[in-house]
């Protein structure tokens, strides 16, 4: 039995929760929600459960991924717990992220994105810390219990938005949200030392370390402006996790538009 942590991940309308149903009920993974809120992860494990028809197999983890006391705590926790097999955990799922700070744009406003002329450096700072300095913070944690793990895979949730080449080929008007775009580029470029790296580090040659965009899905994310749904946001999470020992690792992966032709048809988005 495989297991699966997905940060981020205890809104049910958003596509970490949907993923982890994914791993669950098509491939048998045993999975882990985590957010920084207890009654919120309470809630999603409930309903993950119910969603999936069963009470085993599911996990709840209080964490905030910007904390290193809580992201402590969190692996202590789960290091200790019975539902990890061996002590190992397969895939990490680095889901957590936000588009701008709290009320300055994206979820519950009424922009989506902050815009660059908007954009001050403690904006940029506020979502670093969350979309990049998290990761690094996260991934180093966990990695021990990845250690344990006969085939582990990281999963950095990106975006095409971090895409230096698309971005630079767009009009003015089409472009916009600095921060967010940054700080997914700047992921990227982790996603790539850590695929060099890691592997290394923790004795373990098969190690896949990927970075993952959903494309424009429909989510609270956005306002629920997006054009894909949940599902098909959450492919490229599955197909990651998912990985042969024999597959890619530091690439930026997705199956929409204008990449992808075909649904499930991953391919690599320019850097």
């Amino acid at each position: 039995m495989r297991t699966a942590l997905v940060t981020g991940s205890t809104d049910a309308q958003a596509i970490g929760f949907t993923a982890a149903f994914l791993l669950a009920s098509k491939h048998g993974f045993e999975v882990i929600l985590s957010g920084r809120r207890k009654d919120a992860v309470d809630a999603a494990v409930k309903e993950l459960r119910a969603k999936l028809g069963k009470d085993d197999g599911v996990m709840g983890l209080t964490m905030d991924v910007t904390d290193a006391g809580s992201i402590a705590s969190a692996v202590e926790s789960l290091s200790s717990s019975p539902f990890l097999v061996e002590g190992a955990l397969d895939v990490l799922v680095n889901n957590a992220g936000v588009g701008a700070p709290p009320g300055r744009g994206g979820k519950g406003t009424t922009t989506m994105f902050l815009q660059t002329e908007q954009t001050t450096a403690k904006d940029m700072i506020d979502v670093f810390s969350t979309n990049v300095a998290a990761v690094v913070g996260v991934t180093n944690a966990f990695l021990p219990l990845l250690s344990r793990s006969a085939s582990p895979r990281i999963v950095n949730v990106s975006s095409q938005r971090g895409s230096l080449a698309f971005e630079s080929g767009l009009e003015p008007a089409r472009t916009g949200a600095m921060v967010y775009n940054a700080s997914k580029s700047a992921l990227n470029m982790v996603t790539v030392m850590q695929a060099k790296n890691l592997p290394g580090a923790i004795g373990k040659d098969n190690l896949k370390v990927n970075a993952a965009s959903p494309g424009h899905v429909k989510t609270p994310f956005n306002n629920f402006t997006g054009l894909r749904t949940l599902e098909q946001g959450a492919l490229v999470y599955v197909h990651l996790a998912t990985l042969p020992d024999d597959g890619p690792t530091g690439t930026l992966a997705g199956d929409h538009a204008p990449f992808s032709k075909e649904e499930g048809n991953f391919v690599q988005i320019p850097w």
